[in-house]
């Protein structure tokens, strides 16, 4: 919330400044990474990390392994084009699940119970520990990890220094929790619903029932994941982008169904904007509001500067109601 306290407030300085003529330098905005991942309000609800905008979203599962060269294959490649198009958007959120046994009924890797080496749990501890004591945090030490896989075996101490090197807040706890087996519950938990799920190899990507090997083709596993959401979500999301605008954007629209303001596509929650039964009224400035509603548009209206995205796709807003 500060950082949107901020945003407003910066617009507003800029606003002043414009007026008395005086010039500010502008600032390039950084390529969004994994580690800039949105997360949920109610972690504490979530057992298991995950990124996205709701906890009530649509959630996607995805299997995968520390130690896995095809699952670091899919987060170095594809899973910034999933977090853009799914996630930031509201359509869907994404879940982690570290496999460190092998499912039930499935032998991929050999005789033994771990999934690739007996390190594997205390990984999995380790990960599940920095997700519960510090969730903010996770998603750059999740994105570390995997830009240079560990290896052989890998002890609590060296965990700490990847907490570290990820600048983990509170690391001691979530060492302590893991060496305590608060997570080891979790864990086994993993493997029996990969079981459960059919899933024998990392990664794996599981969605309303379905799974796919999600590392290779990236348009290949974004049509996947979009056809399973047209066929089950009935919630949209729309955005007014301000964020190009170096004015205020007045909107309104309704809708038939129910709506409520949203983070999806990194936006800001304004209280000053309003919603009553089924319309909404708001500004922005050069930042982004998000909705997400259920049914259709009846209504929009919205004046220049800002740029209007639903479910993610730039549309044109006379076209909208």
């Amino acid at each position: 919330m500060a950082r949107q306290t901020s945003t407003r407030r910066t617009f507003i300085k800029t606003i002043t400044a414009s007026a008395l003529g005086i010039g500010l330098a502008g600032k390039a905005s950084a390529t969004r990474s994994v580690s800039e991942a949105p997360v949920p309000d109610q972690t504490s609800n979530l057992k298991y990390a995950t990124m996205g905008t709701d906890a009530d979203n649509p959630t996607a599962t995805l299997y995968g392994n520390f130690k896995c060269p095809y699952t670091q294959d899919f987060v170095n490649n594809n899973l910034k084009d999933v977090l853009g198009k799914f996630v930031d958007s509201g359509q869907m959120n994404l879940e982690f699940r570290a496999l460190a046994y092998q499912p039930p009924g499935t032998t991929s890797h050999g005789s033994s119970t771990y999934y690739i080496s007996s390190s594997d749990p205390r990984i999995s501890e380790v990960a599940l520990g920095a997700w519960d004591v510090q969730p903010t945090d996770y998603w750059g030490f999740f994105e570390m990890m995997f830009d240079s896989l560990v290896s052989g075996t890998v002890t609590y101490s060296d965990m700490e220094n990847h907490l570290q090197s990820a600048n983990v807040s509170n690391r001691s706890t979530i060492i302590n929790r893991a060496q305590d087996d608060q997570y080891d519950a979790a864990v086994k938990e993993t493997a029996d619903d990969a079981g459960s799920a059919g899933v024998s190899y990392t990664p794996t990507l599981e969605l309303n029932g379905d799974t796919t090997p999600p590392h290779h083709e990236t348009d290949t596993i974004l049509n996947w994941i979009e056809s399973r959401l047209s066929s089950s979500s009935s919630k949209s999301t729309i955005t007014i982008d301000g964020s190009k605008t170096e004015t205020w954007t007045n909107y309104d629209f309704v809708v038939s169904g129910t709506v409520e303001k949203s983070r999806a596509n990194n936006a800001s929650i304004n209280p000053n904007d309003t919603i009553s039964g089924s319309e909404v009224t708001g500004n922005v400035g050069p930042w982004k509001d998000s909705y997400t509603f259920t049914g259709d548009l009846t209504s929009f209206n919205v004046t220049e500067g800002a740029d209007i995205y639903l479910d993610g796709e730039k549309v044109d807003p006379s076209n909208l109601g």
